[in-house]
């Protein structure tokens, strides 16, 4: 199995997956919320995800990310993260999940609404190391955003932000 060191850890090789207990024991992420798309469960990929965890019944799961991930979609995601009294995320999906995953890893876990985090509106200070950890689960290539330390998400207005901080680098990434 191939480990690459980054900023984020990459775990690279078939079979990967069957780290990710281990890997969210060792970022203490104990009640994760994943965050995908309608194709990636109807895919039977979530499943498989779901099945690595040893509380998989336990798992709150946001399968409704859209192409472009917007506000809404992040307030639905928040609420359940709330709701669900979660600790972390696991993107599992293309860049639009692991967006949508990070935009719900700030705004989760801080006040304000998602435009008080957009750059463009002097966000980057108020995003602190209270984050929730992600794990991102890429099935796509072409983003990055599976170690990248931003988000492009579109505000309610209609303006397409980036989000950006050091504390929205997925601690992990998994490639199967």
């Amino acid at each position: 199995m191939a480990l690459i060191n980054y900023i984020t850890q990459v775990q690279f090789d078939f079979g990967a997956l069957a780290l990710l207990q281990q890997e969210c024991d060792r970022i203490g992420i104990r009640k994760p919320l994943i965050v995908t798309d309608m194709g990636i469960r109807n895919a039977g990929i979530l499943d498989k995800v779901v099945a690595q965890l040893k509380d998989g019944a336990q798992v709150a799961v946001f399968d409704q990310t859209p192409p472009n991930p917007n506000e809404t979609a992040v307030r639905a995601a928040v609420k359940l993260f709330r709701d669900s009294a979660c600790d972390g995320i696991i993107a599992v999906g293309g860049g639009s999940s692991i967006d949508l995953a990070k935009g719900v890893a700030v705004c989760g876990t801080h006040e304000g609404t998602l435009k008080s985090f957009a750059l463009i509106e002097g966000g980057l200070a108020n995003i602190t190391a209270k984050t929730a950890p992600v794990i991102a689960i890429p099935t796509t290539a072409g983003t990055g955003s599976e170690v990248g330390r931003g988000a492009i998400l579109i505000l309610d207005d209609g303006r397409k932000v980036g989000v950006l901080s050091p504390y929205l680098v997925p601690r992990l990434a998994i490639c199967d």
